[in-house]
């Protein structure tokens, strides 16, 4: 029996290096997926977003008539600020989940929007036989503000991702304050 050669070890060497290197590619191919998802999420979301804000402010007096008077009288001080707020929230939220500054505070301010979104819609409407019923209008009143509802969570759970400006500037924050960045 022959001890191995050198030749053998080299062979060896090689073989280790192309697995590690084929395990390292594979795990920033799936980071790199994800990101890219989360980013299309955020850019998706936020710029469909941006005009329900805009319609608030388009006519406030009739959003807090319509809907924050009759379906959320209980709510404290002058409802158009609540109106204004919702809408603020929903067009600065939306350039912040855009841009990935501050994501997860952005995202739980949209979040806050479309629980009271939902809301309006189940007192408005009800679950429209929901999951299995064929409404008039081809779609539930709730699905819009429910789909919103859990792309926000998604990003509030994963957050921004590297695909983002807060991850330019992320490590100069205290690490209290990284998660919300």
């Amino acid at each position: 029996i022959h001890p191995p050669s050198e030749l053998t070890f080299v062979r060896c060497r090689i073989v280790i290096n192309f697995a590690c290197l084929n395990v390292m590619s594979e795990q920033k191919s799936k980071q790199l997926s994800s990101d890219l998802c989360l980013l299309v999420l955020r850019l998706a979301a936020g710029v469909l977003m941006i005009h329900h804000g805009l319609e608030k402010l388009q006519d406030p007096s009739g959003f807090t008539t319509f809907i924050v008077d009759q379906y959320f009288p209980f709510l404290p001080f002058d409802h158009i600020l609540w109106t204004y707020l919702a809408a603020y929230t929903q067009i600065i939220g939306s350039v912040a989940i855009i841009f990935g500054i501050a994501t997860r505070p952005a995202v739980v301010g949209l979040l806050s929007t479309m629980i009271f979104a939902m809301v309006f819609h189940f007192f408005d409407t009800g679950l429209q036989g929901a999951p299995f019923a064929v409404v008039e209008a081809h779609n539930y009143e709730f699905e819009t503000s429910a789909l919103y509802f859990f792309i926000y969570l998604v990003i509030t759970i994963a957050g921004s991702g590297a695909l983002s400006f807060s991850s330019l500037y992320k490590d100069r924050f205290p690490q209290a304050i990284k998660a919300w960045v």
